[in-house]
């Protein structure tokens, strides 16, 4: 069995002073990894957080929801940003620009597979193209004295090799990590996950590797770092309604239910801050569904769809707190029982 206490380790970067506090990584989800749930998975164990994708064009920068993309958080280190172009000399200079700002390591996205992405040969599109995208690596690298690191997709589709390829172009300019979705950009989000296919790039990469796609838990980490033999894990979807995965895969118990309610508020109410009530109000819907999700509560998801007020959704958890404690310990009930 898989000893998932290595993942309490730190992992030093292979060049210069830059270290991650654990393996454990927030992976950046547009629209779902903001500055409020970074905040969280930080405050629970994450040893690494990379900011939602920027583009590499800084006339993008200034509109709210690539101004908000590039706060940086207060007490973490190194300070994450992921940008995504196809230009080299762009993304060198976009680099240049971030780093300025107070960046500390900068993760270039090629497994991005929206249309909307790939349709300017960014994202997973740079995939068919290695030629260029060592051309990104190599012209950010030479840009920065900041570790740069890439996050790819196994491939194209299932079959090919152009994230091994990838990944080991990166290496041979200059990058300092390599994060692998096990997935092909043809499969998205779904459909099984080749964590197999890590494995075999580990064997030829000398920088370290994370491995993402499909974490949700202890037995998910177990199944994917002995198949991909990775140096850690980065978790996106399954941090959903649940940021204390982090410590929970480094041996804590997961918060009784009652304090993942409170965990859900201070949530809530982060959102709205940083937001503003109408826009936080709005963001915040998909998170609660997430947390009720988590908690075997999908048919509240509804009802709460129909708060519209900052106000009202937090009246709304506040009102049905003991309802969901009283249901989530009947169902864990049922669920020892049965086992």
């Amino acid at each position: 069995m898989i000893d998932l206490t290595t993942l309490s380790a730190p992992l030093a970067l292979p060049c210069g002073d830059v270290s991650l506090r654990n393996r454990i990584a927030l992976a950046p989800m547009a629209g779902w990894t903001d500055v409020p749930f970074r905040r969280l998975a930080w405050r629970y164990g994450a040893g690494h957080l990379v900011s939602e994708m920027l583009s590499s064009k800084p006339e993008l920068w200034d509109t709210g929801k690539s101004s908000q993309r590039r706060v940086l958080i207060q007490g973490v280190r190194p300070q994450a940003v992921q940008i995504a172009g196809s230009d080299p000399k762009i993304m060198a200079e976009s680099a240049k620009r971030l780093v300025g700002q107070g960046v500390e390591l900068l993760d270039i996205n090629f497994g991005c597979p929206a249309k909307k992405v790939c349709s300017k040969a960014a994202g997973s599109a740079l995939l068919a193209d290695i030629t260029l995208l060592q051309r990104i690596v190599e012209a950010v690298v030479a840009a920065v004295s900041v570790p740069v690191t890439v996050k790819p997709r196994t491939g194209h589709p299932p079959s090919d090799r152009a994230g091994l390829e990838a990944a080991l172009a990166a290496q041979a300019v200059g990058a300092q990590m390599g994060v692998m979705h096990a997935r092909s950009r043809a499969c998205r989000f779904v459909g099984p996950v080749d964590y197999g296919r890590l494995g075999e790039l580990r064997a030829k990469l000398d920088i370290p590797l994370l491995v993402n796609g499909d974490i949700d838990g202890v037995d998910a980490a177990r199944r994917a770092l002995g198949s991909s033999r990775a140096d850690g894990v980065m978790i996106g979807g399954g941090a959903m309604g649940q940021p204390w995965i982090f410590s929970t895969l480094m041996g804590q118990a997961p918060p009784e239910l009652g304090e993942r309610l409170t965990i859900m508020a201070e949530h809530l109410e982060s959102m709205h801050e940083f937001y503003g009530h109408e826009t936080g109000t709005r963001i915040a819907r998909k998170h609660i569904q997430a947390y009720l999700k988590r908690l075997g509560m999908q048919s509240l998801c509804r009802a709460s769809m129909q708060e519209d007020t900052a106000e009202g959704q937090v009246r709304w958890l506040r009102a049905h707190r003991n309802l969901i404690v009283d249901q989530g310990r009947r169902q864990q009930a049922l669920g020892s029982a049965a086992a």
